[in-house]
């Protein structure tokens, strides 16, 4: 039996190839993509989560709007969240399936679902606060003393603290952080090897890390850093990822610190075999 799965998504380049992963993955039923803020502004991530799954040929997955914020890093991905490429994208059909995101979680997850959050927790954290339980919670954020948007904060725990806080508290997520994401690098074969829609969106972001790359990691490989799918691949094969309990909390900056509340972290994973299992699942 597949495992149902949703993901909350800010799409954003990484989100795209998480979202593929999913949708090529038949050991996951992609039930749905809720859309929040983050790497562009709502509407924008909402229509390139409509757009990637019209080119992925699945359509059938609803598209809920959530929750808006300030955004956005198109710095990284882009103006328009995919490397100006959005537009080359295919028109969905379907539209948007509706705009309350709690509702949509409450009438959706089941005991045996697995929500994959790889961007701002708002909508999460509102679903918490309205009494949703998520039985499998994968949260794509935050780092163990290192940060990407200030030297202590990971951007999708600091665009919406107060959110990432509740999650860490109510939640019981699995933290996938930058101390492993950092380390798992699509390289220029991988790009070239996978559906090449999906490498022509990452021009911006390559960029980017290119412009960055001597800041904290002078060596590190070109090619592109694939942080939520990471995180999706612990939801499709769980055991992706080693997983250790850390005592943890998130202050006002949206930075993860030492606490109280025990929370599952992914510190390591066999980034070689992730990586050829990415490759094969994003061929065309």
């Amino acid at each position: 039996m597949a495992t149902p799965l949703i993901i909350d998504t800010d799409p954003g380049v990484d989100d795209a190839f998480a979202i593929a992963l999913a949708a090529h993955s038949p050991e996951v039923e992609l039930k749905g993509l809720t859309t929040v803020f983050g790497n562009v502004g709502l509407d924008l991530t909402t229509a390139n989560a409509l757009r990637l799954l019209a080119h992925l040929g699945r359509t059938d997955v609803p598209v809920v709007k959530g929750f808006e914020g300030p955004g956005g890093a198109a710095d990284v991905h882009g103006a328009d969240g995919l490397g100006g490429q959005a537009l080359t994208l295919p028109e969905n059909p379907r539209g948007v399936q509706g705009e309350d995101v709690v509702r949509f979680f409450a009438d959706t997850i089941t005991p045996d679902t697995v929500v994959a959050a790889v961007g701002p927790l708002t909508n999460i954290a509102a679903a918490l606060d309205a009494g949703v339980e998520f039985p499998r919670l994968i949260v794509m954020g935050g780092g163990l003393g290192i940060g990407n948007t200030t030297l202590r904060a990971e951007f999708n725990f600091w665009a919406d603290a107060a959110a990432a806080r509740t999650v860490i508290r109510k939640g019981n997520p699995v933290v996938v952080p930058l101390n492993l994401t950092q380390r798992c690098i699509a390289d220029t074969e991988f790009l070239a090897n996978v559906d090449p829609v999906l490498s022509n969106l990452t021009g911006t972001y390559r960029a980017y890390l290119a412009a960055n790359r001597n800041l904290n990691h002078s060596d590190r490989e070109e090619g592109i850093l694939v942080h939520d799918a990471v995180a999706v691949a612990e939801a499709v094969v769980p055991g992706s990822l080693v997983l250790k309990t850390h005592g943890l909390d998130i202050d006002d900056e949206g930075a993860l610190v030492e606490g109280k509340y025990q929370v599952e972290v992914a510190e390591d994973c066999d980034w070689p075999a992730l990586r050829a299992f990415m490759e094969q699942r994003l061929s065309v």
